[in-house]
């Protein structure tokens, strides 16, 4: 009866040894495009046209915010370990180019080894509208919930 309750107990620790350490072991999310090497190979500068482009690599991540022509496939693996730890493991950013005629221009490849991390300065960033108080947030909301068309207190009218 005794070699029962050992065993119980060797198994009950085994459990829980494997369960921390299932516990420590990094989850893997994957974002972004799929990017398929044999279809970025079909694609040919000055040859391949913005239509076949889409029909092989299908739509892009992004399009570029002041040139019509450029498009963006992203993809980016994740390790997340912890609560709030997480670490960008791989990402590759394709750039295609267009010219006038919807003709690929240029096709370029980008590692997680040109990346750069941006930090917005909040001093010179303009951002629009008004920073309150809590007080002036609280006294501004009183008598707000009767009418609609009341004007909101801190706003230009």
């Amino acid at each position: 009866m005794m070699g029962l309750k050992s065993s119980a107990a060797v198994l009950l620790l085994a459990g829980v040894l494997a369960g921390g350490l299932a516990a420590c072991s990094p989850q893997v999310v994957q974002h972004g495009h799929t990017i398929d090497p044999e279809a970025l190979a079909r694609i040919t500068p000055g040859v391949t046209s913005r239509e076949q482009v889409a029909r092989l690599m299908g739509s892009p991540s992004a399009l570029a915010t002041f040139e019509d022509g450029r498009w963006y496939y992203v993809t980016q693996r994740r390790e997340n370990r912890s609560f709030f730890q997480s670490n960008i493991t791989e990402q590759e950013v394709v750039t295609i180019s267009f010219d006038d005629r919807g003709i690929v221009s240029d096709l370029r490849k980008h590692g997680i080894d040109q990346a750069m991390a941006v930090e917005p300065d909040p001093d010179s960033t303009r951002t629009l509208g008004n920073e309150l108080t809590i007080v002036e947030q609280l006294v501004g909301n009183i008598g707000r919930f009767g009418d609609p068309a009341a004007p909101v207190p801190g706003q230009r009218q």
